[in-house]
C-alpha cells in the first residue's frame, strides 16, 4: 500500500497536538547506559550505548559516541594511560571481533588478525596484552592474554575450573585474577546445586588458585579496589535484585558490606585508579542510569546526559505509527538503522536485539536525533499486520522530518473471535539490563497485538523471587480491554519441571522447590501436589518447555519430568508446545493424546523481557474462539476446553463433519469422516498437514502464491483416535520471522477427538514408552535424596500413575 509510509518534511507528523517527549528528564538520567568502565584518570566513562562505544564526563555532560560501524559493540575497557578503549563487536551483544581503538576519537587501531572475544576485558598495566575470553576461531571458552602486536592468544594456565562466561576481573597492578565459580553441575538446572559462589584468586598468568571466600549467594560483577586489597562484586544476596557490595581481602574476619539497595539493580561496578569513585548502573527507572558513588563519604548521585554528540551533524526524525485500518495511533515494535552502521533508538529506550535486528517499541509517537545520512526503517504489530519498511535520508543539519507509518492488517483473527495469548513472559529475571514496570510491560504486548499475556512470577537460581510485587489476583490495572496481563507463577522445580499456574488468586506456596542451598531445598511438594493446589482455586495448570530433545525428551535439564505422571493423574490441564523446544514437545504431546488424555496444546514463550537480548512477547501465541468477546476468565477456559490453536504466524481453520477443534465425535461404527481445513500466512507455506492419532495421512493443497492451503479431504477412522492439522513456513529473513532466527513459522490446530463404539485408542506402544520414563524418573528421584519425608505420598503419585499406563499398555500390575 503506496501511503502506508508517508514521508513528510518540516512540521509534525498527524498524531497528537502535544507530541511525547522521550527525551525528557528521565531519559536524560535512565538512558540506557550498560557497562560502564571508569579512566584511570577517574574522569571519563567508557560504555556501550544502543551497540556503539561512548564516553561522557563521570560527573554528567555530554554522551559522545565513538563507533558507528554495524554490530553492537560491548564490553570497553581503558588502557592504563587512557590512550586507548577495547571492546567487542558482537552480534549477539555478548560474542564477536576484539576491536581496538583511540579513546579521543574513536579511530580504528588495526590487529594483525581477527581475534575472537567475549568480555569483559582488561589491558594489562604496560598496556601490550589484553586479558578477556579469546580464541583464533569459533567460540572463545577459555580465559586467555591476546598479545596486540601479534594478536596471538595465550591461555590463561588456572589450575582450578575456570567458568565459562566469568565473572572475573583483572587486578590494577596486572599481578593477579579473581573469578567467582558457582555449583551448578553439568546437565543440570541453574541452582540446583545451590545458588552459592566460591570467590578465587590466581596469578595473572596462571598457576596454582587460592579459595578467598565463600558467597550465600550467585555473583554477577566483580571489579578489584584500587590499591588491589578488596573486591566490589555484585549479588542477589537474599533478594530478587541486584545489589553491589564490598568485601576486603586483608582483613581476615570482614563480611561483605552491602553499598546499594535499591528496589532494581544496580551493576556493573567500575572504580577509579586513585579508587575515590565507583560508578555503577541503575535501573529503577526501567533504562538504565549510571551512578556516581563517593567510596569515603558513601554519598551516591545519578548522572545525567546533557545531550548525544554523534561527533557528526545530525537531523531530527519525528516518528508516528498508526493502525490503518482502524484510523488511530498504536504501538508497534520498530527498527531504525542507518545504512551500513548502528541502530537507533530513542533516549532512554529500552532497546533490545532478536536474530541480530535492533528494535524499540514506539507508543504513537517517538523522536530521534540522528547523524546524516541513508537510513532503514522497519515496522512490525505482531503476527496479524504485515511487515513495513521505508528508506529515508536525513540531507541537512538540523532539519526535521517526520515519518508516518501505517500498518495494515492481513488478518484480524479477533474480529473472527480468536484471541491470542500465552502462558509463559518473565517481566524481570536475572542476568538483565533493563526493570520492567507494569507499564512497560504493557507495552511490549500491546506493541505486539498479543491479547492475552501471562507473566510469571518466578525464581531463577535461588531464593530471590522476580516481580512477586506486581502479583494482585487479578489483571494488572494497566492492562487495556484488548491487551490484557496477569501477574500468574511459573512454579519451577530442578527435577519435575516447570509448569505455568494461570489465573491465580492467590500465589501458590512455594514458588520452587529442589534448590540446594535455599529455603527449598526439597523435591516435595511434587508437581502434582502444586498443581491440586492451584486447582483448589480455579487455576489452569500447564507444563511449560516439556522437552527440548526429540531424539530423547526425558533428557534435557529442564524438561517436563514429571508430565506422564500428572498427566496421568488428571493434574495437568494444558501442555504449552509452543515455545522452546516445539519439535519435542510435539511429540510428547503425541503420545499424551494417543494414551487418551485430552490436555490441548497451549503457548509459552519462555521470553525475558528484561534483558537486551529477548524474544518478545507472543513470538508463539495461542489463539483462542471466544463467542462473547474477549475476557481473562473466558480466554483461560476456552484454552482449557482446547477451543484454539498454537502459531507462530500462521492462521488455522479446521473442523470434521461440522465439529471444532476441542469437541468430540461420536461413531457407532467404523467409517469416514470429511475434513475442512484452511491455513494463511503473510509469507509463504511450505506444508499443510492432516495428522491422524500422530500420524500425517494427508496433505493441503497450496495456492499459486502459497499464501495459502485448503484441505478437503475424507478420511477412514477404524478406531478411537483424534484428527488435527499442522502447518509450516515463512522461513524468510523478514523482520517478523528473524524474531524466531530464521527457523521459520508453524502452527498445530487442538484435535477434534473420535469415538469408535467398542474400538478404544491403541495406546500399547505409548503406555510401554511412559512406564520406562516414571521408571527412570523415580530411580532419578532416589539418586537425588532430597525427600526427607513424605516419601510414600510420592510412592502413591508414581504408581498411581503406573496403574494408569499398565491398563493402557494391557499389563497385568506386578
Amino acid at each position: 500500500m503506496a501511503a502506508a509510509l508517508t514521508l513528510l518534511c518540516g512540521f509534525p507528523a498527524r498524531a497528537a497536538d502535544v507530541a511525547v517527549d522521550l527525551a525528557g528528564a528521565v531519559a536524560h538520567r535512565a538512558f540506557g547506559g550498560l557497562q560502564p568502565r571508569l579512566s584511570p584518570d577517574g574522569k571519563q566513562i567508557a560504555l556501550s550505548f544502543q551497540g556503539g562505544i561512548a564516553v561522557m564526563p563521570s560527573d554528567g555532560g555530554v554522551l559522545t559516541i565513538l563507533t558507528r560501524a554495524e554490530g553492537w559493540d560491548v564490553d570497553p575497557a581503558w588502557s592504563a594511560d587512557g590512550a586507548r578503549i577495547a571492546c567487542v563487536n558482537a552480534p549477539n551483544f555478548t560474542t564477536g571481533e576484539l576491536r581496538l581503538m583511540q579513546s579521543g576519537d574513536g579511530g580504528a587501531i588495526p590487529l594483525p588478525k581477527t581475534v575472537r572475544a567475549r568480555g569483559p576485558l582488561y589491558f594489562y598495566p604496560n598496556g601490550k596484552r589484553l586479558l578477556g575470553q579469546f580464541s583464533a576461531t569459533g567460540d572463545p571458552e577459555r580465559l586467555a592474554w591476546c598479545q596486540l602486536d601479534t594478536a596471538e592468544v595465550v591461555p590463561v594456565g588456572i589450575t582450578a575450573k575456570f567458568p565459562r562466561g566469568g565473572p572475573y576481573a583483572l587486578s590494577p597492578d596486572g599481578k593477579w585474577i579473581v573469578f567467582a565459580v558457582h555449583q551448578d553441575l553439568k546437565g543440570e538446572q541453574e541452582g540446583m546445586n545451590s545458588p552459592q559462589a566460591e570467590l578465587w584468586k590466581s596469578s595473572a598468568d596462571g598457576g596454582d588458585t587460592e579459595k578467598l571466600f565463600r558467597w550465600r549467594a550467585r555473583i554477577y560483577g566483580l571489579c578489584w579496589d584500587a590499591a588491589s586489597r578488596g573486591l566490589y562484586f555484585v549479588s542477589d544476596a537474599g533478594v530478587s535484585h541486584y545489589d553491589v557490595w564490598y568485601l576486603s581481602l586483608t582483613n581476615a574476619i570482614a563480611q561483605p558490606r552491602r553499598l546499594s539497595s535499591g528496589q532494581a539493580d544496580e551493576d556493573w561496578p567500575s572504580v577509579s585508579a586513585d579508587g575515590a569513585v565507583l560508578i555503577h548502573t541503575d535501573n529503577r527507572e526501567e533504562a538504565t542510569a549510571l551512578v556516581r558513588y563517593d567510596t569515603r563519604t558513601g554519598e551516591s548521585r545519578t548522572l545525567s546526559v546533557e545531550h548525544v554528540d554523534y561527533r557528526e551533524p545530525t537531523a531530527t526524525l519525528r516518528l508516528s505509527v498508526w493502525d490503518a485500518e482502524a484510523s488511530l495511533p498504536t504501538i508497534a515494535r520498530v527498527s531504525v538503522q542507518r545504512k551500513g552502521g548502528k541502530f537507533h533508538a530513542p533516549l532512554g529506550a529500552l532497546y533490545r536485539i532478536t536474530g541480530g535486528l535492533g528494535h524499540f517499541y514506539c507508543r504513537e509517537q517517538a523522536t530521534l536525533q540522528l547523524p546524516l545520512g541513508e537510513y532503514e526503517l522497519a515496522a512490525v504489530r505482531g503476527p496479524e499486520y504485515r511487515e513495513r519498511r521505508a528508506r529515508f535520508e536525513l540531507r541537512q543539519a538540523g532539519e526535521t522530518k517526520s515519518l508516518s507509518i501505517e500498518l495494515e492488517r492481513w488478518t484480524n483473527a479477533a474480529a473472527n473471535g480468536w484471541f491470542s495469548g500465552e502462558n509463559h513472559v518473565h517481566a524481570n529475571y536475572g542476568y538483565s539490563a533493563w526493570y520492567n514496570t507494569p507499564r512497560s510491560t504493557l507495552d511490549l504486548c500491546e506493541g505486539e497485538d498479543l491479547n492475552v499475556a501471562n507473566i510469571m512470577v518466578a525464581n531463577s537460581d535461588g531464593d530471590g523471587v522476580y516481580d512477586r510485587e506486581f502479583f494482585r489476583g487479578a489483571p494488572d490495572s494497566a492492562s487495556r480491554p484488548r491487551h490484557l496481563i496477569y501477574w500468574n507463577e511459573e512454579f519451577r522445580s530442578t527435577i519435575w519441571g516447570h509448569m505455568t499456574l494461570v489465573n491465580l488468586s492467590q500465589l501458590v506456596e512455594p514458588i520452587f522447590t529442589g534448590f540446594k542451598g535455599t529455603t527449598n531445598p526439597w523435591d516435595v511438594p511434587s508437581n502434582a501436589d502444586i498443581a491440586e493446589r492451584a486447582h483448589w482455586q480455579h487455576a489452569s495448570v500447564s507444563y511449560t518447555h516439556p522437552a527440548s530433545n526429540p531424539d530423547s525428551p526425558y533428557d534435557g535439564a529442564y524438561s517436563g519430568k514429571g508430565l506422564p505422571v500428572d498427566a496421568a493423574l488428571g493434574r495437568i490441564d494444558t501442555l504449552d508446545v509452543i515455545g522452546p523446544g516445539y519439535e519435542a514437545g510435539l511429540g510428547v504431546w503425541y503420545r499424551l493424546l494417543n494414551c487418551g488424555f485430552r490436555i490441548p496444546a497451549a503457548a509459552g514463550t519462555d521470553c525475558f523481557l528484561s534483558r537486551v537480548v529477548s524474544y518478545p512477547p507472543g513470538w508463539g501465541r495461542c489463539y483462542v474462539k471466544l463467542t462473547n468477546g474477549l475476557t481473562y476468565r473466558d480466554w483461560i477456559e476456552g484454552q482449557r476446553q482446547g477451543r484454539s490453536f498454537i502459531s507462530k504466524g500462521i492462521m488455522l481453520d479446521f473442523a470434521v463433519e461440522g465439529r471444532e477443534m476441542g469437541q468430540s465425535i461420536a461413531l457407532q461404527t467404523p467409517g469416514p469422516l470429511h475434513v475442512t481445513a484452511r491455513a494463511a500466512c503473510a509469507y509463504a507455506l511450505e506444508k499443510f498437514e492432516l495428522v491422524q492419532s500422530g500420524k500425517v495421512v494427508a496433505m493441503g493443497r497450496l495456492s499459486d502464491d502459497r499464501s495459502m492451503a485448503r484441505l478437503d479431504q475424507t478420511v477412514q477412522c477404524d478406531g478411537s483416535g483424534w484428527l488435527a492439522v499442522r502447518a509450516s513456513g515463512g522461513a524468510s529473513a523478514s523482520h517478523q520471522t528473524r524474531f524466531d532466527n530464521g527457523r521459520g513459522l508453524v502452527a498445530h490446530s487442538n484435535p477434534i477427538f473420535v469415538e469408535v463404539k467398542d474400538r478404544p485408542l491403541d495406546a500399547k506402544t505409548d503406555a510401554a514408552y511412559f512406564l520406562t520414563w516414571i521408571d527412570r524418573l523415580e530411580g532419578d528421584l532416589r539418586k537425588r535424596d532430597r525427600i526427607p519425608s513424605g516419601w510414600e505420598a510420592v510412592q502413591r503419585q508414581l504408581d498411581g500413575a503406573r496403574e494408569v499406563y499398565r491398563k493402557l499398555a494391557g499389563r497385568a500390575a506386578p
